[in-house]
C-alpha cells in the first residue's frame, strides 16, 4: 500500500531518519543464507526450505530458531553463535548496496537531517559491513544489537540509538503499527515526532511504535504480504522513499 498524499510532507519535517541495514541499505541475503546453511550443517540440524529461511532475514535469528523451528534455547544459541562465525568469515563480504541508497543518505544529510542506522545485526558487524561499503562515516551513528548489555531486539536498538543521539522519543504508542487507525495511519504522524524508522520488515515498525515513532516500510528488501498489508507508509523504490522524506 502506498502512503496517503499527506504523508510525504509530514515525514519530510522529521529531523532524524533511522535506517534498517539488512534489506534496506544493503542486500545481505545471499551471505546470510549461506552462513545459515553452514551453521545448520555444522550443528547437525535439518536445513529448512529457502522460502522459510528467507523469513529469518531481519528479525533476531534466535527468535526464528525458537519460535518458527521449535528449537530449545540452548540449541538456538548454538546455531546463532555458529552462524555468526560463518557470517563474519565470509558472508559479510557478499553484501551489496541497493542502488540509490548512498545518494539518498547524502541528500538527507545535505538537507540537514541526522541519519543513523538501527539494525538487529551485531553493532560491531554492522560497523564493519558499512565500513567495507565505504558508508560508515556517512551516518551520525551505527546502532545494532549488543548482547553484553542486553540489547537484543529492534525495540532496544532504536531506544539505544535515540538515547545516544540525545533524541527524545514521542512516548510509547498505544497501539501497534498498522492497527486501529486503518488506512489513515500515515497521516497520524505526530507533529512532535523527532525520528522516523525506515525498514523492510514489520518488526522495524513495531520497534518504532514502542518509542512512539512513525515508520516507513520499503518494498525492495525481505518483507512480504504482511508488510504490504500493514496500514503504514510504503515505498516501492528508493526514489519513492526519497519523495517521502525530502521536499
Amino acid at each position: 500500500m502506498t502512503a496517503p498524499a499527506s504523508a510525504p510532507g509530514d515525514l519530510a519535517e522529521i529531523p532524524v531518519v533511522l535506517l534498517d541495514l539488512d534489506g534496506t541499505i544493503v542486500d545481505s541475503g545471499p551471505g546470510i543464507l549461506d552462513a545459515l546453511a553452514r551453521a545448520f550443517a555444522d550443528c547437525g540440524e535439518p536445513l529448512p526450505p529457502q522460502s522459510l529461511l528467507r523469513t529469518f532475514l531481519g528479525p533476531p535469528l534466535e527468535d526464528s530458531f525458537r519460535d518458527v523451528l521449535g528449537l530449545s534455547e540452548d540449541r538456538s544459541e548454538q546455531l546463532r553463535r555458529t552462524y555468526i562465525e560463518h557470517y563474519r568469515a565470509s558472508g559479510i563480504h557478499s553484501a551489496a548496496l541497493y542502488p540509490g541508497i548512498a545518494d539518498l543518505v547524502e541528500a538527507l544529510t545535505a538537507a540537514g537531517r541526522t541519519v543513523a542506522v538501527a539494525t538487529n545485526k551485531l553493532e560491531t558487524t554492522a560497523r564493519r559491513l558499512l565500513g567495507q561499503q565505504g558508508l560508515a562515516d556517512r551516518f551520525a551513528l551505527i546502532g545494532g544489537t549488543d548482547r553484553t548489555v542486553g540489547r537484543t531486539d529492534k525495540t532496544a536498538v532504536i531506544g539505544s540509538v535515540l538515547e545516544r543521539l540525545d533524541v527524545p522519543a514521542a512516548g510509547a504508542a498505544s497501539e501497534g503499527p498498522g492497527t486501529g487507525a486503518g488506512t489513515d495511519a500515515a497521516a497520524d504522524v505526530a507533529p512532535t515526532a523527532r525520528a522516523v524508522m525506515v525498514g523492510d520488515r514489520l518488526h522495524d515498525a513495531e520497534g518504532a511504535a514502542a518509542h512512539g515513532l512513525p515508520a516507513v516500510l520499503v518494498g525492495w528488501g525481505y518483507g512480504g504480504a504482511p508488510e504490504r498489508a500493514a496500514a503504514l507508509p510504503f515505498a516501492e523504490s528508493v526514489d519513492e522513499l526519497a519523495g517521502m522524506l525530502l521536499r
